[in-house]
């Protein structure tokens, strides 16, 4: 797909440039993830740090779902290895960073390839806030 990638829809209404027009209305609302979800033990010191801070603030605005718990403790891992490898003079592949994040894109276990995701919703009497505007 040629062009930008998407917004998450949650950031464009975090923002204000949200428009009902533009907005993908079969994109999938995965559960937010609950407050005492925890980094897995594997993770390393410097991506578990990266965990604790970014956790809470991506599960307050509704960006660290349940779907991106895999995506998010990559991102932290890889954040670890290079912080890591920085402190150490070893430099990480950024081979395998980009196809960690070029997978975890196909798969729309990212919140700006989730925006491009449809999937038909099988309950018909749920509201939608956008209608109500």
């Amino acid at each position: 797909m040629a062009g930008r990638r998407p917004k998450p829809t949650a950031l464009k209404v975090i923002k204000g440039t949200a428009r009902k027009s533009r907005l993908n209305k079969n994109e999938p609302k995965p559960e937010v993830v609950s407050s005492n979800a925890r980094c897995p033990e594997w993770v390393n010191p410097e991506g578990k740090k990266e965990w604790k801070r970014m956790a809470g603030k991506l599960r307050e605005v509704g960006l660290l779902t349940n779907c991106d718990i895999t995506a998010f403790t990559m991102l932290c891992q890889m954040w670890g290895e290079y912080v890591t490898g920085t402190k150490t003079g070893e430099p990480v592949s950024m081979a395998h960073v980009t196809q960690m994040r070029l997978l975890a894109g196909e798969f729309g276990l990212t919140p700006a390839s989730r925006s491009r995701v449809e999937i038909s919703s099988t309950e018909t009497n749920e509201v939608d806030p956008w209608d109500l505007l």
